[in-house]
């Protein structure tokens, strides 16, 4: 009988090879490329603010995609975690700006930790192996 592969869960499995740390960097710029034009778009229509954000995370998005940059995967989550921070605190009542939809919120801080996590894994993975041994020395001839 054939063995049943498994199917993966995409945004919580694990990340063992390099091919899955690539296909988990271009699925979170992927995401992101959305959640930019979900921002552009609410940007157009209710606050021009909103288009610098959408901007920011594309580039960023583009970036993370193309070179598989851990700083801009770092960028990307510190953005995710303030713009969690703003919408609970407009849910709450605290500020007045800000979204409302805090499920969206929360699933782009886990994805950006899944970026972070891939690119950083990439990075590792890409590091040359470090020797198991120490070099030895040559031997010298002894003079008389």
């Amino acid at each position: 009988m054939a063995e049943a592969t498994k199917k993966k869960n995409a945004l919580f499995s694990k990340i063992e090879t390099r091919e899955d740390a690539l296909k988990a960097v271009r699925d979170c710029a992927g995401g992101f490329f959305v959640v930019a034009a979900i921002q552009g778009v609410l940007g157009a229509v209710l606050s021009p603010s909103l288009i610098i954000d959408a901007v920011l995370i594309a580039v960023l998005a583009f970036i993370l995609r193309q070179w598989h940059s851990r700083f801009a995967a770092v960028v990307l989550l510190l953005m995710s975690l303030v713009i969690l921070g703003i919408t609970v605190g407009n849910r709450i009542g605290v500020t007045s700006q800000g979204g409302g939809n805090i499920f969206l919120a929360v699933l782009m801080v886990l994805v950006a930790f899944r970026s972070v996590r891939a690119t950083f894994i990439l990075a590792k993975k890409a590091a040359p192996a470090p020797p198991t041994m120490a070099p030895r020395m040559p031997q010298q001839a002894a003079r008389c």
